[in-house]
């Protein structure tokens, strides 16, 4: 496999897969509550970005530049915080679904923590902000980690936090943790990210995961709820196996495939839908509030509710992005991560 689907230094067929994983958040909430195969979405979502972000921050090791972790700190903010904050604005306004009584959960990162001591979704218009705070809890130990600790030990860091995490999330009562750990402590696929991203240039893995072969058996791996049983899909066993078969197809798409596969993943619409996918994700529950409100048959969820909801909430991120989202990201070229070492300093 060689290299392509790349555009503007983007791996285009990453776009694609993270298309993938968004349009199964708005097929699990809007069509189909319980799909056999929930796993895959989140640690797809979850994979992907500890990888990409791993990526980033590797390359910046690696350079003989000098690293601005504050710099790295602002530009996630200007490109996360608006359209979240947006979101939460015109949430609080319609007090929908009572949010206001959690908003300082919501506003700092820790809807996941919050539900998990509640042990329910309410505000469901915010229920799915738990695995966006996984994430950004996670930007802020990367840079600490990647940074600062040499490669041998940032690969053993990340392996503790994978286990960790695994660890608290199946013996969360023998721990006595919450009994919703699971959306917690859902670090490990993250991580795994992460460690995809530290030996992706490892010619010995490379050539397994993205062979063919392994490509095939991790197909197999996500499709075998079907031949196995639904509770398979749902056991920890399986969402362990998801986690390699995932990072199998993400570390290939990062390589690029041919042929059929490289279309779908890396065409226009997977581009543009990538560049929106972000405020899909954070306003899709509030639009249904919104919407449903005023046709309350659209809360009946199945194919009419998923293609209306969708087609509406594709069109409110497109004005998102082209009115407030975009020209927040352009400020990022303001805040580099690396700066060029003094020719003084290089030369010592």
């Amino acid at each position: 496999m060689t290299a392509t689907g790349v555009r503007g230094g983007r791996r285009e067929q990453i776009d694609g897969l993270r298309v993938i994983a968004m349009t199964g958040v708005l097929y699990v909430h809007y069509w189909n509550e319980h799909p056999t195969l929930e796993s895959v979405r989140v640690s797809l979502f979850f994979i992907i970005s500890g990888f990409l972000i791993g990526i980033i921050l590797l390359s910046a090791k690696d350079s003989r530049a000098t690293i601005n972790v504050t710099n790295f700190y602002v530009r996630r903010s200007l490109r996360l915080l608006p359209a979240l904050f947006l979101m939460l604005i015109v949430a609080t306004l319609f007090n929908m679904d009572g949010i206001r009584q959690s908003l300082a959960w919501h506003t700092f990162q820790m809807s996941s923590l919050y539900f998990a001591m509640t042990e329910g979704w309410k505000p469901w218009v915010a229920a799915h902000l738990w695995s966006l705070n996984i994430v950004e809890q996670f930007y802020l130990t990367a840079p600490l980690i990647i940074i600062f600790l040499s490669r041998r030990h940032i690969f053993v860091a990340y392996c503790i936090i994978f286990t960790m995490s695994v660890v608290a999330r199946t013996h969360h009562a023998e721990l006595g943790l919450f009994a919703w750990s699971n959306i917690v402590f859902a670090f490990d696929p993250v991580a795994a990210g992460a460690l995809l991203a530290l030996v992706k240039d490892n010619a010995d893995v490379r050539a397994v995961l993205t062979s063919k072969i392994n490509n095939l058996v991790s197909i197999a791996i996500i499709a075998s709820p079907f031949a196995i049983g639904v509770e398979f899909g749902h056991s920890e066993t399986y969402k362990l196996l998801c986690i390699y078969a995932l990072s199998s197809i993400v570390l290939s798409s990062y390589n690029g495939y041919k042929g059929v596969p490289a279309h779908l993943l890396a065409n226009s619409v997977t581009r543009f839908l990538s560049r929106i996918s972000y405020a899909i994700y954070v306003y899709h529950m509030a639009l249904w509030w919104l919407v449903a409100g005023q046709w309350p048959e659209l809360y009946q969820t199945g194919p009419v509710t998923f293609f209306v909801m969708s087609t509406v909430t594709v069109a409110v991120a497109t004005v998102s992005w082209h009115l407030i989202e975009k020209h927040f990201d352009a400020l990022k070229t303001a805040f580099p991560v690396t700066q060029p070492v003094p020719l003084a300093a290089e030369r010592a």
